[in-house]
């Protein structure tokens, strides 16, 4: 296919969906000159076009609509039902020959049902101004409500009885065509490319400043530095808008949906846009395009009433379905509400409890809003018999499980008698995406970080966690949470140090349902650039893609919603533990500040400000340097001050820290124990005596110390510094490489090989081995750790057993002091 018939079938296949949109409009308001002279220029360009390239067929559809359309223009014909109807028939033939065009077909041959000429009779003007528009005839076998004047009163809910204009005859918020933007158009593969060259570059970047923060601070480098990531930043902005469309491409469809099936139903309804401006990733729109028609069918069709129904009850027998789309951060929210009988609560409830979905005492004491996402389980309908559009309970809980794939959500609000709002949440991109790292069995994974609640420590004194036999559960704030191991999950092998006291992750679905995932330990969060995997990986359910971290590791992302399907935490209603906030109670959790509740080695109860804390960090006691004026520990390679121990030993092999930063400085605090994150609700009442309190307040109706943040970072606070990690040289052979190596790289030291060793390297041999090396006068490096095989030590010999893992841990801690002293 050459360039020239491409571009005819893309800006043809344009006009065509526009002209849909635009027709149905008009027929609402058919006094709107400015909106038929639109109509008439799409349909008189396709025909030329057409003409051009030498399809008569297409060209003779096409003409025959002109001619029906500029009789309109020229007042010689009343638009009716009829003409709209036949119109869009002729536009829908040409949409197929457009598409048998470029499947290479012979449009000679090309037959769908019906003959051309037929759809051209149906264009057959009836009702000329002089004829008789209203005549007898005119409506048999019309359905209630559809008479040729369908939308005839449509005005009076868009203009209250004000004469029309060009702009409020529109049922949709157009913009000003002189302000259209100048285009081209460019393969979607080209895009891609594009993207994919500038998410390897974001990629590259986040290396870049992991190996500046490395090096410590380079004032030379530092700038240009800046300035490559804002321009970088802009660049990656620039090219995620290339990828966007505006909403309006999916929204220009659906008048002509509306219009079809509330003509099939007897209904009258029309359909208020709003919003087609806001900007989309097209992969985003295609995802949410069936979600979107089966709101609006299910709205038509359950929602709004039949016209009689309609005046009966007080309302105009025109129903008005309203979609609007806002962009909000990186988050598209779309509106579908209609003015219909809404959601009857008991209707409901009684259709879930006849099909065993609850039982009568659940329903009891179930909230309305909680009967009200019943619509959403698989399977369930109300409607009583089975029809084109609706009954046969496959529906609603599709719409909120493609949302959930892309990291949406869905929920609905009713008001019986005035209708229903269902509110969907979309991210902007599936490229971008914010996301937490977490690892188990020393593998690093990351989760969407749109699922997380809220992240505790296994040993969290508001918690506890239980098993029973494959089965976990937590007992989080007095509720029942499933819990799932990831290692188990994964098919990982975990610490069994680290299995004993896991890491909680609460991830709660779009549904409402939460449920804990239990790790060894959670690394940091941020942006992450997501690519597709190979499909074989995909259909394992357990990943959504993969990315790299600022490191430059390749890590997997969890696919959250299908984990919890498989594991069937997601589908029955009454497994889900935690309900949605009602309005009330969100804003005033929203409101409340938070804190993180700790006890001290002094047995005190305090709390720091939620904001302060980065993350939970555990260090073994023998990392932990008292030699200075200050305790320090190193943590992910930077030098950290550290504060909160007791004047006494250590005599807890591991150490709970919370490491705090205000955006310059870190510092680390010793705790005891870490309780739990919770809400000032209570009054703070200062207290002038102590420096180091903001104030003091009541929380579970015991007093609680709030630290003072300004004054804490101003005694303590230090920018953080690279540490200069020690080397270690260890022996050659299978167990070094698997069981020492592991070992000397968590206790802060990179591993050398054995002939690479200097001076200042500590080296780690066998007892044997180290007495030939002395005795052939072999160099050995200037600190030296032997290791014996049998766990009983011979008088005098200062060696450590290879499987006394403290012993070995406290030797090389005493190694680098001696070296740095030295």
């Amino acid at each position: 296919m050459d360039d020239l018939l491409a571009d005819f079938i893309a800006e043809t296949r344009e006009m065509l969906e526009a002209s849909g949109g635009e027709l149905v409009a008009w027929e609402a308001n058919p006094a709107d000159r400015a909106r038929l002279d639109t109509i008439f220029r799409f349909v008189h360009t396709v025909k030329g076009n057409c003409g051009f390239f030498d399809f008569p067929r297409l060209a003779s559809l096409s003409h025959a609509a002109e001619d029906a359309l500029a009789d309109c223009r020229a007042g010689r014909r009343e638009p009716d039902q009829q003409l709209v109807t036949a119109v869009l028939a002729i536009i829908d033939r040409i949409a197929l020959m457009i598409d048998a065009i470029e499947a290479g077909e012979d449009l000679a041959s090309f037959d769908p049902d019906g003959s051309d000429e037929a759809l051209i009779a149906g264009l057959d003007g009836s009702h000329e101004t002089s004829g008789t528009a209203g005549s007898e005839g005119g409506t048999d076998g019309i359905k209630e409500g559809s008479g040729p004047t369908l939308h005839a009163p449509a005005e009076a809910l868009l203009i209250s009885g004000e004469e029309p204009t060009a702009q409020s005859q529109s049922t949709g918020r157009r913009s000003d065509p002189a302000a259209a933007q100048r285009t081209i158009r460019l393969p979607v593969e080209l895009l891609d490319r594009v993207m994919s060259g500038v998410s390897d570059m974001v990629l590259a970047r986040n290396d870049l400043a992991h190996r500046l923060r490395q090096a410590g601070n380079q004032p030379t480098i530092d700038g240009p530095f800046e300035r490559l990531t804002t321009i970088l930043s802009d660049v990656r902005d620039a090219i995620t808008r290339m990828r966007m469309q505006r909403i309006e491409t999916l929204f220009g469809a659906l008048p002509r949906l509306v219009r079809d099936l509330s003509a099939e139903l007897g209904k009258q309804v029309m359909v208020d846009l709003d919003g087609g401006d806001v900007e989309l990733d097209r992969e985003m729109i295609e995802t949410i395009r069936d979600p979107l028609t089966h709101l609006i069918r299910n709205a038509i069709d359950h929602g709004i009433e039949a016209p009689s129904a309609r005046l009966a009850g007080g309302k105009r027998e025109i129903g008005l379905l309203a979609i609007a789309a806002r962009q909000s951060g990186n988050t598209i929210s779309i509106v579908i509400s209609d003015d219909g009988r809404g959601l009857d609560e008991e209707r409901i409830a009684a259709k879930a409890v006849h099909t065993g979905l609850i039982t009568a005492a659940e329903r009891a004491v179930m909230s309305r809003d909680k009967i009200l996402n019943l619509i959403f389980e698989p399977g369930f309908s109300t409607a009583e018999t089975v029809s084109n559009v609706s009954g046969r309970g496959v529906g609603l809980d599709v719409v909120r499980q493609n949302l959930e794939k892309v990291g949406g959500s869905i929920k609905v609000t009713s008001q019986p008698g005035h209708g229903t709002l269902f509110s969907l949440q979309i991210p902007l991109t599936l490229s971008i995406i914010a996301g937490l790292t977490v690892e188990v069995g020393g593998h690093r994974f990351a989760i969407p970080q749109s699922y997380v609640e809220e992240i505790v420590q296994g040993t969290a004194h508001a918690l506890e966690f239980t098993r029973m036999g494959e089965t976990a559960l937590v007992t989080f704030r007095g509720n029942r949470v499933p819990c799932l191991m990831l290692g188990e999950v994964l098919g990982v092998a975990s610490c069994e140090i680290a299995a004993r006291e896991p890491t909680l992750v609460m991830l709660r679905l779009a549904s409402g349902d939460l449920f804990a995932l239990a790790v060894e330990g959670i690394h940091n969060h941020g942006d992450l650039v997501v690519k597709p995997l190979a499909p074989a990986v995909m259909r394992s359910g357990l990943y959504a893609g993969s990315t790299l971290l600022d490191d430059g590791q390749p890590v997997l992302l969890l696919d959250v919603a299908n984990i919890a399907a498989q594991h069937n935490l997601v589908s029955d209603t009454r497994t889900r533990v935690l309900g949605p906030l009602d309005d009330e109670t969100a804003t005033a959790a929203a409101d409340a500040a938070r804190a993180m509740l700790f006890t001290d080695f002094a047995g005190r109860r305090s709390a720091v400000r939620l904001e302060l804390v980065q993350r939970i960090e555990t260090a073994p006691a023998s990392a932990i340097d008292r030699s200075g004026p200050r305790a320090r520990v190193v943590i992910d390679g930077l030098i950290l001050p550290l504060i909160g121990l007791p004047d006494e030993a250590l005599t807890l092999p591991r150490v709970r820290l919370l490491r705090l930063s205000d955006g310059a400085c870190e510092l680390l605090y010793a705790v005891r124990e870490v309780e739990d994150a919770v809400e000032l609700t209570e009054a703070l009442r200062p207290v002038p005596e102590d420096p180091l309190a903001e104030a003091v307040t009541l929380i579970g109706g015991k007093p609680v110390t709030l630290i003072d943040a300004h004054t804490l970072f101003a005694l303590h606070g230090e920018p953080p510094v690279v540490a200069a990690r020690p080397r270690c040289s260890i022996p050659q052979g299978e167990w070094s490489r698997t069981i020492l190596a592991p070992l000397v790289a968590s206790a802060g030291y990179d591993i050398i090989a054995e002939g690479e060793a200097d001076s200042a390297a500590i080296g780690i041999v066998f007892e044997d081995m180290f007495e030939v090396a002395e005795a052939l006068g072999r160099t050995l490096p200037g600190r030296v750790i032997r290791l014996r095989d049998q766990p009983e030590a011979p008088a005098g010999c200062e060696t450590v057993y290879r499987y006394d893992r403290e012993a070995l841990l406290a030797a090389l801690a005493a190694a680098n002091h001696t070296g740095e002293a030295a």
